[in-house]
């Protein structure tokens, strides 16, 4: 529910109007409000005392840093934020839902179906937490919403950021109350085992609406969790086990996320809640769409909203949901584009493009997300870019062959590409502040390194490093090899400009040019996310893009000299996240949303294959060019579209979609980045053709 801005409110945080109030607590307020595009968000707007603290300003930096590394499908991402002026504040597109806390107040227990879901989706989001480096430190039953298609963690890393903030405080006021573990309560001891057994007392809650230790308060309370036993009755049989072990006093007897997740694995029911929960759902959807968004809610939706706890800060994430019902867009510049090539539901036909079986390799047991992918020159290794290293899998056998380990990331490596010419890898990964460095850009947030590693050798071969843009989310998010070897670009964030493109040269370590493309400031979280040079090393093609609109620039690589730019009307929020050229040069193709190719001698737009409600990411074109496939966010699969005749062919994959696709150098193989049934990541890489 929203209520009435109050005098004394701001109208405006970071050039995003503010329409009400959607709740408050410790840290802050948090409002509705609507982005310049129109689109609804929810804005946290911190504390004025607590922005004065220094010490918490910093720490509020190192969160929000950490917190952008966070992925999962039943967590979000940072839409927007500042840290670094007089008032501190996120921001988000604002999905609605009820809290599990007032659902259960309201409607009682969840069916046992449902608290499968319920703890299956937590047990991920909780895992994508820890991977980032993060705990959660106060999961409660406010802190999840309940959306259509499955539960939302929120509130990771602000309950302990409030702890930070009042070291004075009790336990017995702490925010989780008796969802806090043992060790939180004797030793003020915070760990990944800790957020397990909250989430059993969560898991307890929602089947039986009870607390797992009574509802008393206070001292009374923590006593009880410390030294009594929990009230499982009412909890299904088929649970008792695995609640009882999250439960556990000593936190290494406690199960870890992974174990959760498989003991929990199954397929969920499409409907997973039931029909008067679902009403409410619905209602708040209502209620949200009655503040008269300039078109409907889009791809990504942050749950930012308040609720009751003990310290009234309930409910609050840190980070953006990926929503169904995008409003339609129109790529590329004002004329009319043609119209998209013919689509089909299935791989039979003339023209479609034929599937072999699936082989799937699971990254690590305790890997829940893949964020960059690579085929080598010679096809013999797939790089997988995961949490501080790069995984190495053998295509042939599709097999893993060993690991890359870079234990100075701060979280994913982020971008990997293989030279075509010299054998060598290149991984990008965010570097964490160095404050015993006597070198003054060592010590902020947002720095960026560059490992080139020999493959054959086996060994580091070269370390290039990009200083930080002023962003507390900055990071690297493509990269690319010319066509002979020679140089490597790098697309990140910009200081004065949506996005940047740094250039190498591979042989001596040398930076070329710095590139910043799109005019003004990246709003926090622009960037140019895709960068490639044309099959003749003549052209570097870098796609960016901020607050829902972006752009390619082409410049000559001789002087690096602008070329053209390419517009788009509008993007996703993230902008043009992946290019690829056809083999010949003349068609450059783009993910934005939607995917479309341009002629890059006109630069006007030629083809459309998918609009901007469609949510794709990321793309690759095959290398004999016949075929060109695109993948989106979690929920989406892969399309492959054969090429000329724009045939489509869906690509089954794992539980939550696909996020990366590659094609082999043989133009025969594809690879994707998926997930397990236990919602570990993986890569499933199949025959085409």
């Amino acid at each position: 529910m929203t209520a009435p801005l109050r005098a004394g409110d701001p109208r405006e945080v970071g050039g995003h109007r503010l329409l009400g109030r959607l709740g408050g607590g410790g840290l802050g307020t948090v409002f509705l409000g609507r982005s310049r595009s129109g689109r609804l968000l929810a804005v946290r707007v911190v504390a004025p005392e607590l922005t004065a603290d220094v010490g918490f300003r910093r720490r509020f930096e190192e969160m929000v840093a950490s917190a952008r590394a966070v992925s999962s499908f039943h967590t979000a991402q940072v839409v927007d934020g500042a840290a670094d002026g007089a008032v501190l504040w996120l921001a988000g597109e604002y999905i609605a839902g009820p809290s599990l806390r007032e659902t259960v107040t309201v409607h009682g227990p969840l069916p046992v179906a449902a608290v499968r879901a319920l703890g299956s989706g937590l047990a991920e989001a909780l895992a994508g937490v820890h991977a980032a480096g993060l705990l959660h430190g106060g999961l409660t039953p406010g802190d999840v919403i309940l959306a259509g298609d499955g539960p939302r963690l929120t509130d990771f890393a602000l309950a302990r950021l409030w702890d930070a903030a009042h070291p004075s405080r009790t336990v017995a006021a702490a925010a989780g109350g008796t969802f806090l573990a043992p060790e939180q309560v004797r030793a003020g001891t915070t760990l990944p085992a800790s957020d397990v057994f909250a989430l059993g007392g969560v898991l307890v809650f929602a089947a039986t609406g009870r607390n797992a230790f009574g509802s008393a308060s206070g001292s009374d309370a923590l006593i009880r969790l410390v030294d009594g036993e929990p009230d499982l009755d009412g909890v299904p049989a088929e649970l008792l086990g695995l609640v009882r072990a999250c439960l556990a006093k000593d936190p290494e007897r406690r199960p870890a996320v992974g174990e959760v997740l498989r003991s929990l694995a199954g397929n969920p029911p499409d409907a997973w809640l039931p029909s008067a929960v679902a009403g409410m759902v619905g209602e708040r959807q209502a209620q949200a769409g009655a503040h008269g968004a300039a078109r409907p809610p889009g791809r990504r939706a942050l749950l930012l909203a308040a609720g009751a706890g003990v310290i009234g800060l309930v409910g609050v994430p840190v980070g953006i949901r990926l929503a169904a019902g995008d409003a339609p867009g129109t790529p590329g510049p004002a004329a009319t584009p043609p119209a998209a090539p013919p689509a089909t539901d299935g791989a039979s036909g003339p023209g479609a493009v034929r599937l072999g079986q699936a082989t799937t390799i699971e990254l690590g047991p305790n890997d829940t997300d893949s964020r960059s992918l690579a085929y080598s020159a010679d096809g013999k290794l797939l790089a997988v870019g995961a949490l501080n290293k790069v995984v190495l899998i053998d295509p042939a056998t599709r097999t893993k062959v060993g690991d890359i380990t870079f234990k100075r990331a701060v979280s994913h490596v982020s971008a990997v590409a293989f030279s075509r010419t010299a054998g060598m890898l290149a991984a990008a990964y965010t570097l964490p502040p160095d404050l015993t460095s006597k070198e003054p850009d060592a010590h902020q947030n947002g720095r960026v390194a560059v490992t080139l590693w020999d493959i054959a050798a086996r060994r580091e071969a070269v370390m290039l490093s990009s200083p930080s843009e002023g962003n507390l989310l900055g990071q690297a998010h493509t990269l690319a090899f010319s066509p002979d070897g020679r140089l490597l670009a790098l697309g990140r964030d910009g200081r004065d400009s949506i996005g940047k493109a740094i250039v190498w040269e591979v042989s001596s370590g040398r930076q070329v040019v710095s590139l910043p493309v799109g005019p003004g400031s990246n709003g926090t979280f622009g960037r140019a996310g895709s960068v490639v040079f044309s099959p003749d090393g003549k052209v570097l093609a870098v796609g960016y893009g901020s607050d829902l609109k972006g752009a390619v620039d082409l410049f000559d690589t001789a002087s690096f000299a602008p070329v053209t730019t390419i517009g788009l009307e509008e993007t996703d929020i993230f902008g043009v996240t992946a290019l690829a050229y056809a083999p010949d040069g003349r068609t450059l193709y783009g993910a934005y949303g939607g995917i479309a190719g341009w002629d890059t001698a006109t630069g006007k737009l030629s083809t459309t294959f998918a609009e901007l409600k469609s949510r794709y990411q990321s793309l690759s074109l095959s290398p004999d060019g016949k075929m060109l496939a695109g993948s989106g966010s979690a929920g989406r699969g892969v399309v492959l579209w054969a090429l000329p005749s724009g045939r489509r062919t869906p690509v089954p994959t794992g539980r939550t979609g696909a996020a990366l696709v590659a094609f082999g150098p043989d133009s025969k193989t594809i690879a994707v980045c998926t997930d397990t049934p236990e919602l570990l990541a993986a890569v499933q890489i199949r025959s085409v053709g």
